[in-house]
Parts: structure tokens; C-alpha cells; sequence
């Protein structure tokens, strides 16, 4: 009966008035009498365990079992509604809790408002409901899921490794990548949080949609496009059958795998497009999918290869222009994604005629330039090659275009790759003075600037490549390319943009610790001269209003490490002359000081 239960709400005011209209002793011995156990008390005694123990021994097993019999045992409407009756009461009781909560997990549409909004306001509650249950209150709560969602997605967006690959122009190993990405620990849990609740997958995308027009960061793309492929890759058709961008992700996936975009894939993707309608709008979520970094870097890379294809075969810009336009309308529908998802104007948009016109047809003056220039290099007959106006207009489009930035960016770290330094020399001032129009950029600002971004990644890129064996040997030990390089690119960019500051002094130290540690740090002693003029160079032009102060602290530990490390790196054999950084050395004492570091430079 009722009243002879001492678990539940009216347990403590049942058993409170027992002990207080009784002795304590006799009220204990009618609670023993009436769940007959007072006779194997004794028995139990003797294995030396408390009653506390015995209790909480005997109410695991029976409600291990009882939980069992929930998930398991078959039950009809009649038997589920007597159950969820009995059950519901103890939903508050600690220890008890799982029993209810494992009911409504197997049979998640008896769950009202009234049980919904509790287990929502009750975060113990809700830490142990089934996932089904969390589910089903994430969808009635969106206080809950907001702020259950944001930080498994902050995780992603603030990992400093998905930030830097973030920032790879030329990934040697896209696979390792891919796979690198996919398996954090947010997809993982994104897809746990979504399970193949199509509701609950359009709320984490309108989440994403709607940080990504706050931010214009586009990891929130990355992030996007990896949830939909890590559904596509965990089978779960329920998502990927009723995302209508499920088909370009898939295709996209396998040309960013290969760095490449294949006849059969580019047929693959031109006639999904030609499914879409002109409004439609899914070119909100298309257009984010193709903002992803990975995605729009290995766009542009196709794009610089068609226009060196183009020379290579002794075609003109304009015979290749069908899929010269077609590639560059997917890499700028790609950059107009958050205005696209902001406005809600779903139409996708022309690359501007400045670009496609102009600016592509100069950069493809250069490339032919370069092809003309390798193919009579070994030639003993004298040739000229026209030197390529870059015009004003040019310089706009990369103000205004990030279809012309992208492409400007590869086609440097393209020539760095093939060590082409007569290449370089004709190109880097253009790019140097692109970044001067749009100087002094603060990187903590709260909407990202997508040149800023584009060029961060920039310099990111192009020193990572300068660090490859053969590349900086050349750099070096050879004055072409150090004047190439250092005077002509990266000391002028430092002193005008703090993230290729940061990149440069990083540069340094790991150039001459590379050298240093390969045994052939001897035969560099001309650079071991520059590296003091190019320190003080750096310190003295700093762009200081848009280094914050924790920044600071870690480049001032960079420079005392070069400086106190430039015997080491020479082996011995050189060291920074201190008239060559008269202001760099008060810049680093403190930190010699603080760190008892040599100070013999």
C-alpha cells in the first residue's frame, strides 16, 4: 500500500513523523517489522559491512535490474502509463532518478511540457537523462541548447591547430588534414548532440550561419562543412539525405583529399549546381561550404593551374575562358557567403569585370612572362621580355576582390615553390603595396577583415615553405634572394601589418635554428652579418599600435632568444654585433634578466 512506502517525496514527512510520535528505537523497529527484514539483520552482521553498506549494495542491484526490465521487457501503452505513473514521483529522488528518466529514454513521445521544462531546469537532472531525452529538450529549450552548443563549438573554433591549418594555403598532406579536422573532439560531439535529429542538425547550422555573419570567421564554414561530411562518413542518412548541399560537400571532399579537381568531379558539381534554383536558399549554405579555407584555397590553386595550363599549350586567356570563369564563380560565391547569408539574397553573384578583365588577364601577362623566361634561359639567343604594367586598377581589385587576392597569393607561393626568385622580385612590390593601402590592422577586432585574414594566411603559408630545406639554403646564401625576400617583402609588410610581424621574427629564429641544427651553419656567415641589421630593422618600424600587450611579451622573448642564440646557431663561429642593435638591446634585458639568459651578444 501507499502509505507503507518509504521512498519518494513523502518518505521524509512520513518517517519525520514516525520519530516524533515514537521513541526512535521503536519507530525503527516497526519500519524493520514491516518490510519483514529485521531477522536477517544478524546474518548480515556477521560479513562486517554497515547497514548503510547493505542498503546501498541491495538498491544497485535492484535497480540495476529494474533498468534492465525498462530497456528491455515489452510493454503496451497500458503497462507505459502505469509505470510512468509509479515512477514519475521519484524523479527527484537521488539514486532513483535513472528509473523514470530510463522510461521516457525508450519512450521519449510520453514526455510532456511539464517533464520536458524540468529536466531542462535541472542540470543534474538533465546530465543523466539518456541522450534521447536531452535530445528532445535541447528542441523545447533554446536557452538550453544555445548554451550546451556553444562551448563544444568554441572548442573547435579557439584550437590553435585547427586555427593554423586554417591558415595553409598549400597543405602537403590534405589527407592527414581532412582526417586530423574530422576527428576533434566537437564533431565527435556535435554528432552525439545531433544523433540523426534533422531539427536539431538545422539548429546547430543556424547557430553556425548566424556566428559566422557576427564574426566573418570562416572556421565556422570549416566547422559546417565537416559536421555534414562526418555524418556522411558515420552513415547517418537521415542528415545526409535531407541536406540538399550533402552531394557538393561529398564531391568537394574528395578533390580537397587530392588537391585536385578532376573532369569527372567538376561534371559532378556543374550539374549539381544546375539543380539549384536561381533564388534558392540553399546558395546560403553552398556558398559557406565553399568559404571553408581548405575549399577555397584548393579552388584557387585549380584556378592559377588552369591560367599556367592555358600558356603551357599555347592558348590565350580567352580560349580558356569558359572554365577560367566557371572556377572563379565558385571561389566568389565562396567569398560573398556572409554577405549572402546576412542579406538573405540568395542569387549567386558575377566576379566583377574589374577582375576577370583586368586584373586576371595582368596576372596572366606574368605567368606567360615566366614561361617564356624558362624556356629561354638556356638559349643562347638573346630575347626580350615586356615588362607587365601593374595598374591601379589592378591594385583596386585586390582592395575589393577575394577571388584576385587568392590568386595573387598563389601564384607567390607557387614561384617560392619552384624557387623562382626572377619571378618573385617582379611580383612582391605589387603585393607589398596592396597591403600598404590597407595598413595597421587590428587583429583583435570582432568582425574579421577578409584580406587581413587572406594575407595572415598569407605569410603563414609563404614562411613555412621558405623554411623547406632547399628554399632556405637558397635564402640563405644567396644575396638575390635575401634582398628579394627580406628587403623587398617581408620587412616592409612587418612594419605595416602585426601578423606579418609576428610571422617574420618567428621566421628568424627558426631559419638560424634549422641551420644550426642541419651542421651547416658555416657556410652562411653573410647572413649571420644581416640578421642584426634585419632584428633592428624589425624592432624599429613595428607596427606597435596593433601588437597588444601579451603579444609583445612573447615576440620581446623571440628577439632575446635570437640575440642571446646567435653564437649557438653559428656555431660559435658568429654573434650579433651590439652597434648593429643599438634599440633591441634595452627591447630584450628584461627578459635576460628575468631568465638569466647570455647576454653576451
Amino acid at each position: 500500500m501507499e502509505e507503507q512506502r518509504l521512498l519518494g517525496p513523502r518518505a521524509g514527512e512520513k518517517i519525520r513523523d514516525m520519530l516524533v510520535k515514537q521513541k526512535p528505537g521503536m519507530a525503527i523497529r516497526q519500519i524493520q517489522e514491516r518490510s519483514d527484514i529485521g531477522s536477517i539483520y544478524p546474518l548480515l552482521d556477521h560479513h562486517g559491512l554497515t547497514r548503510h553498506e547493505i542498503h546501498l549494495r541491495c538498491m544497485k542491484a535492484l535497480k540495476s535490474k529494474l533498468l534492465h526490465q525498462l530497456e528491455t521487457a515489452p510493454m503496451d501503452n497500458a503497462r507505459v502509463n502505469t509505470l510512468l505513473d509509479s515512477m514519475l514521483p521519484y524523479i527527484d529522488v537521488e539514486g532513483l532518478q535513472e528509473l523514470p528518466l530510463c522510461l521516457l529514454g525508450r519512450f521519449p513521445d510520453r514526455m510532456t511540457d511539464s517533464i520536458i521544462d524540468k529536466i531542462g531546469k535541472s542540470e543534474e537532472l538533465f546530465k543523466i537523462a539518456p541522450k534521447v531525452v536531452q535530445r528532445r529538450v535541447w528542441l523545447s529549450n533554446p536557452n538550453k541548447f544555445q548554451n550546451d552548443i556553444i562551448p563544444i563549438v568554441k572548442a573547435y573554433m579557439n584550437d590553435p591547430e585547427i586555427i593554423r591549418m586554417s591558415m595553409e594555403m598549400s597543405a602537403d598532406q590534405p589527407t592527414q588534414v581532412i582526417n586530423q579536422r574530422r576527428s576533434h573532439a566537437s564533431i565527435k560531439k556535435l554528432l552525439d548532440f545531433i544523433g540523426g535529429d534533422m531539427q536539431l542538425y538545422n539548429n546547430v547550422m543556424n547557430s553556425l550561419r548566424s556566428l559566422f555573419v557576427l564574426t566573418n570567421d570562416a572556421i565556422y564554414c570549416t566547422l559546417r562543412y565537416d559536421v555534414l561530411m562526418a555524418c556522411h562518413e558515420a552513415n547517418i542518412r537521415a542528415i545526409t539525405t535531407n541536406d540538399p548541399s550533402h552531394e557538393l560537400v561529398w564531391n568537394l571532399d574528395a578533390c580537397n583529399r587530392t588537391l585536385s579537381m578532376d573532369e569527372r568531379r567538376v561534371e559532378n558539381i556543374r550539374k549539381f549546381f544546375d539543380k539549384v534554383a536561381r533564388d534558392d536558399p540553399v546558395h546560403g549554405d553552398i556558398a559557406m561550404i565553399l568559404n571553408d579555407p581548405f575549399t577555397s584555397n584548393m579552388i584557387a590553386s585549380r584556378l592559377l593551374q588552369i591560367m599556367i595550363e592555358a600558356t603551357q599549350t599555347s592558348e590565350r586567356f580567352g580560349q580558356a575562358e569558359n572554365t577560367t570563369i566557371w572556377t572563379a564563380t565558385m571561389l566568389n560565391l565562396g567569398a560573398h557567403a556572409r554577405r549572402i547569408v546576412q542579406q538573405q539574397k540568395f542569387r549567386i553573384p558575377k566576379v566583377e569585370s574589374n577582375v576577370t578583365d583586368k586584373f586576371m588577364s595582368t596576372l596572366n601577362s606574368y605567368i606567360l612572362n615566366d614561361a617564356i623566361r624558362i624556356l629561354k634561359q638556356d638559349s643562347e639567343e638573346p630575347y626580350q621580355i615586356d615588362e607587365v604594367d601593374f595598374t591601379e586598377e589592378n591594385l583596386v581589385a585586390l582592395d575589393d576582390s577575394e577571388v584576385a587576392r587568392k590568386l595573387i597569393c598563389h601564384y607567390i607561393l607557387n614561384k617560392l615553390a619552384h624557387m623562382d626568385i626572377q619571378a618573385l622580385s617582379k611580383i612582391l612590390p605589387n603585393f607589398v603595396a596592396s597591403l600598404k593601402r590597407n595598413a595597421h590592422y587590428d587583429y583583435q577586432s570582432e568582425v574579421m577583415d577578409s584580406l587581413h585574414v587572406t594575407y595572415r594566411a598569407f605569410f603563414h603559408s609563404f614562411v613555412g615553405i621558405l623554411l623547406r630545406q632547399n628554399q632556405i639554403t637558397r635564402f640563405l646564401t644567396m644575396r638575390k634572394w635575401q634582398t628579394t625576400i627580406m628587403n623587398e617583402l617581408l620587412l616592409p609588410c612587418a612594419a605595416i601589418d602585426s601578423a606579418a610581424y609576428e610571422q617574420v621574427v618567428t621566421f628568424l629564429l627558426n631559419a638560424f635554428r634549422l641551420v644550426a641544427s642541419s651542421g651547416r651553419a658555416g657556410s652562411i656567415g653573410d647572413s649571420f652579418s644581416n640578421l642584426g641589421r634585419w632584428l633592428e630593422t624589425l624592432y624599429i618600424n613595428r607596427p606597435e599600435s596593433t601588437i597588444s600587450d601579451e603579444k609583445n611579451i612573447t615576440l620581446r622573448a623571440t628577439f632575446a632568444q635570437i640575440v642571446s642564440d646567435a653564437g649557438v646557431f653559428s656555431g660559435g663561429r658568429y654573434k650579433i654585433r651590439q652597434e648593429d642593435i643599438p634599440t633591441v638591446l634595452p627591447y630584450v634585458q628584461p627578459v635576460w634578466a628575468e631568465n638569466q639568459m647570455d647576454t653576451s651578444a
